[in-house]
């Protein structure tokens, strides 16, 4: 925590100087807009050099910091966080979790690899995956782990490091390639087959890393994919993230029967706006089996179903 705390002040140091000093060319003296001071800037802005510090009282010089250092994350770190390599949230207690969890760091990296503008500030979803998963494991729900609809393979990651260490098995379905175009219709005739195509097998495994062991990638068209051993798998965990009504539908049905009593569906998507077919594909399951649906406020709008019965 001391790194990332010194690396965010050395960003907000740079962002102040940037947003408050007049850049020029090389060895030219230029006066400070926001305080008179005469500096040296070279070209290079991390090479900024003071010749005179401020001349304002240093109660005036420390509210002009701090109203500058609140505007700034308020307005460009909370807004991009995917730029740092961290993540940003308030909370006066998180360090107990930080110590309950010491596998957070490895996770959130898994979890934002070659992914950082999709999942750089979307810590809610990554807690929401470790804290249930793991209630899961401490309640002995039986079964094994998947997802339908991997990507880029960062939950996927998650659910991985997970089953090492409890022997359990991850079956990760996906094209690999992106949607199949014979699921883009009706609602979902906005979508274009390229969507999420910059993918492959071989990166999902290289983002899984050393815990692919205990995966099986099921590659192709689900629900075709599917072979007879999948139908006889007690599942525990089951992450949907399919973006589209057919597939999320067809997953729901598949899997739901497979899901041990207590057993954990993790929705993605379906408060998102922009995939109006995952929401309705849920709605109507849920309509059918008479199940309901826990929303969480993470960035895409992911909503949770526990296995009643």
């Amino acid at each position: 925590m001391r790194i990332y705390c010194s690396y965010l002040i050395l960003i907000l140091k740079y962002n102040y100087l940037k947003c408050n000093l007049r850049f020029i060319h090389q060895k030219e003296r230029v006066q400070n807009m926001s305080s008179n001071n005469l500096i040296i800037i070279k070209k290079k802005p991390i090479l900024i050099k003071f010749i005179s510090l401020f001349k304002k009282p240093r109660n005036e010089i420390k509210n002009i910091l701090k109203n500058n250092i609140l505007h700034y994350i308020n307005t460009i770190i909370l807004s991009k966080p995917h730029l740092l390599d961290f993540s940003i949230s308030y909370q006066p207690d998180s360090q107990i979790y930080y110590k309950s969890y010491p596998d957070f760091p490895i996770l959130f990296k898994k979890f934002t690899q070659y992914n950082k503008i999709n999942n750089g500030g979307d810590t809610p979803r990554l807690w929401a995956f470790i804290l249930n998963i793991n209630q899961i494991i401490e309640e002995n729900i039986e079964g094994d782990f998947a997802e339908l609809g991997v990507w880029r393979g960062n939950t996927a990651s998650v659910l991985a490091h997970i089953a090492s260490k409890y022997n359990k098995k991850v079956y990760l379905f996906d094209t690999y390639e992106g949607f199949d175009v014979r699921d883009l219709k009706n609602i979902d005739s906005q979508a274009s087959q390229s969507d999420f195509s910059d993918t492959s097998l071989s990166l999902v495994k290289n983002v899984i890393g050393e815990n692919i062991k205990n995966c099986e990638f099921i590659k192709g068209y689900f629900p075709e994919s599917i072979q007879d051993k999948h139908k006889s798998i007690k599942y525990s965990v089951v992450s949907l993230d399919c973006d589209l009504y057919e597939p999320m539908k067809k997953g729901l049905d598949f899997f739901y029967p497979l899901l041990s009593k207590g057993g954990l569906l993790l929705l993605h998507d379906y408060s998102s706006k922009c995939w109006s077919g995952a929401k309705l594909a849920i709605d109507e399951f849920c309509k059918e089996n008479n199940q309901f649906v826990i929303l969480m406020p993470d960035k895409s709008g992911s909503a949770f179903i526990r296995k009643s019965q």
